[in-house]
């Protein structure tokens, strides 16, 4: 009896080692808040989610669409998310104007990918012919935030186009159908919306790029609050080094085709072609010249760039006061550069 109880015991013993030693651990629940609709330039996002990249950081990452880089901002800024997806003009506007505790822990696209779309049969055929039209927008879009600079760059008369809002799904549509004379969106989208217009037997083209007007300044960046960055780096930093896994194998690595495939898994309604339309351009601010190069690593600010960018915002856009750089970004929860 003895010898059956003590056999018992171990055999208990036993399983429990085996049991603690083959559980897996919990995941941290992680949202990720993107600046616009699920399409192919959140490849990187979506290759990570699919890859196990996150999970293996300990993070059990929900990715959900955004209304604009200004709204992502407000978001994560309220605690509705733990990283976001904004151009850092918002960042830096939000900091300046209503002091939102929220900063930029990784730059994303290089290059400001702004742009105008208007009709292929369109009689528009400069910015200054703006003029007098109406543009859509969807709330929070960086492009109506960024607009007096455009006016500017452009020689466009301030104020002098009408504005209507609407969903940023409704707003191709509504270019195609005459509604509107024109959209701003980024030009990674070119390729979705041109198919939309296909459909319709009409075409689209992009009136310009911001970046070719001199726009030569910090954009995209990966978001998140102060008290995150202080009180609980080490999940950000999780965060970051598998998005940046995901970006290296999607992007860099060109494994386009399987990355759309991942995104569509998530959003069925994405365009497998648009998204892989979106999925190349995007690429393209993601790994510009200096990181291609080795100057800089994916993810990393340049002070002085960002400095550019902080006085070229501040001006423009009359923010109320001339935010620290400190205060717009860290590079501290990056991975440390190869």
């Amino acid at each position: 009896m003895r010898r059956a109880i003590v056999s018992l015991l171990a055999t208990g013993v036993v399983l429990f080692v085996w049991c603690f030693a083959n559980a897996q651990p919990s995941l941290k629940p992680y949202t990720l808040v993107l600046d616009f609709v699920p399409t192919g330039e959140y490849v990187p996002h979506y290759t990570a989610l699919e890859k196990g990249w996150y999970r293996e950081e300990g993070l059990d990452v929900k990715i959900i669409r955004g209304q604009g880089s200004a709204d992502t901002v407000k978001r994560i800024a309220a605690g509705q998310g733990d990283v976001g997806i904004a151009d850092i003009s918002t960042v830096i506007a939000a900091r300046a104007n209503t002091d939102a505790k929220v900063k930029a822990i990784a730059l994303w696209y290089r290059r400001p990918p702004h742009g105008i779309f208007v009709r292929a049969d369109s009689p528009i055929k400069s910015s200054k012919e703006l003029a007098g039209k109406k543009l859509a927008i969807s709330p929070g879009n960086s492009h109506q935030i960024l607009w007096p600079i455009f006016e500017k760059l452009s020689g466009l008369a301030p104020g002098s186009v009408t504005w209507v809002t609407m969903d940023a799904a409704s707003m191709p549509p509504a270019l195609i159908n005459g509604q509107t004379d024109a959209v701003p969106f980024f030009v990674v989208h070119e390729a979705r919306i041109r198919k939309v217009a296909k459909q319709s037997n009409q075409d689209i083209r992009v009136l310009v790029a911001w970046a070719d007007l001199g726009l030569d300044l910090s954009s995209t960046s990966l978001v998140a609050r102060d008290e995150t960055i202080a009180r609980d780096p080490e999940p950000l930093k999780a965060f970051l080094r598998a998005t940046l896994r995901g970006a290296d194998y999607a992007f860099r690595q060109k494994h386009f085709d399987e990355g759309v495939k991942y995104v569509v898994k998530h959003n069925p309604e994405v365009d497998p072609d648009g998204a892989l339309g979106a999925a190349q351009v995007a690429s393209r601010f993601v790994y510009a010249e200096e990181v291609t190069s080795g100057k800089v690593a994916v993810g990393q600010f340049e002070s002085a760039r960002l400095e550019k960018t902080r006085d070229t915002y501040t001006e423009y856009l009359g923010l109320k006061r001339k935010v620290p750089l400190e205060e717009i970004y860290t590079s501290d929860l990056l991975p440390a550069k190869k």
